[in-house]
């Protein structure tokens, strides 16, 4: 945390050196967010509680400083645990029309899934991929310091991290994550874009001996879009592919082998008026996972790859803020001990 906490203090330092901070104005003060209410229904066998209601509430409060400087600080509440945790928070030092320094605990610049905002999502959860450990080990939110470059069409975010997660601290000597990304506006319903990401650690030497140096890439490729079917239908679609490596020192007569993650959604909006229900969204997402393993040299591979398959309805409501969604989730699994199940969830999302 204390290099999120540097890295804020060089942001202010350099706010105060271009001039005096703003202050008035309501506007400065808005808040915005999103709040959950949902009821899930268990699929898996002899799962307890079968079913279970619960909320979230995502706070946002942005903070315009003066013409050079804004921050942004996001709260996320928990009605199943009673937990309040922060999730983003920093600032933007504006350098010029096109470079922007930024500083803080936030998300790093890796994968779609990881960075797609909640509030807009077709689905009630993110993609599975989202959650994979592999995938994990890169796409996270983190303390540290990134700068980000503007050329229409094309956008560069490069960052440097502790590479150990939120409201963490880290030992900068031995932990460390670099993440870049470039989107391409590639047409007016079409992005494009890549990002890579890499994380190690140097030799380490303690009382229990000398922990050997590792490092280890992760490469994502993701598109997205918006294509007008017409007047009043659109048709929506996200898709990511990334190659995962095993993070870890290598090991004697063991061998590394790279995880692969694949998402991919379609989804239909119609728009149907100006009534209580204003778009109907059918969308459909599959995801596959091949986790990283590190294995015996000549051993075979194991059987852990999972499918899974999202499935939801949206109804956008009443000032079109408000939406309900009806949606599914099948698991499947390569191991054919371990059985299949979906399970199904009623979710409504209101933004503010």
């Amino acid at each position: 945390m204390k290099f999120a906490f540097i890295a804020v203090l060089v942001l202010t330092l350099g706010a105060f050196a271009s001039g005096e901070f703003q202050t008035g104005g309501a506007e400065r003060f808005r808040f915005s967010g999103s709040g959950y209410f949902r009821w899930d229904f268990y699929g898996q066998e002899d799962y307890n509680p079968e079913n279970n209601m619960r909320s979230q509430f995502n706070i946002n409060w942005a903070r315009r400083l003066n013409d050079r400087v804004n921050g942004r600080v996001d709260l996320e509440m928990f009605s199943n645990s009673g937990t309040i945790r922060l999730a983003d928070a920093f600032l933007n030092l504006i350098l010029s029309d096109n470079f922007t320094l930024r500083g803080g605990q936030f998300k790093s610049p890796f994968g779609y899934a990881n960075t797609r905002s909640s509030s807009s999502m077709y689905f009630a959860d993110r993609a599975y991929v989202a959650g994979m450990g592999d995938y994990r080990n890169y796409a996270v939110r983190d303390n540290g310091i990134s700068i980000i470059a503007g050329f229409d069409p094309v956008t560069v975010d490069l960052g440097l991290y502790n590479g150990v997660g939120a409201n963490k601290v880290a030992d900068n000597d031995k932990n460390n994550l670099f993440a870049a990304r470039v989107n391409v506006s590639a047409a007016s319903w079409l992005t494009m874009g890549a990002s890579f990401a890499s994380i190690g650690q140097p030799e380490i030497e303690d009382t229990t001996g000398t922990t050997p140096s590792w490092s280890s890439n992760g490469i994502n490729l993701f598109a997205h879009g918006k294509y007008p079917l017409g007047d009043n239908a659109s048709l929506l679609f996200e898709g990511e592919y990334a190659l995962l490596g095993r993070t870890g020192p290598d090991v004697a007569g063991m061998e590394k082998n790279d995880g692969t993650a694949m998402s991919i959604a379609l989804a239909t909006e119609f728009g149907v008026g100006e009534g209580f229900v204003r778009t109907v969204r059918p969308a459909v997402r599959y995801d596959m996972v091949d986790p990283s393993t590190m294995l015996a040299e000549g051993a075979d591979e194991p059987e852990n790859n999972i499918t899974v398959l999202d499935f939801c309805v949206g109804l956008d409501i009443t000032s079109g803020r408000n939406t309900l969604m009806l949606g599914a989730r099948n698991f499947s699994f390569e191991n054919e001990n371990v059985d299949g199940y979906t399970n199904m969830y009623l979710n409504w999302r209101m933004n503010f």
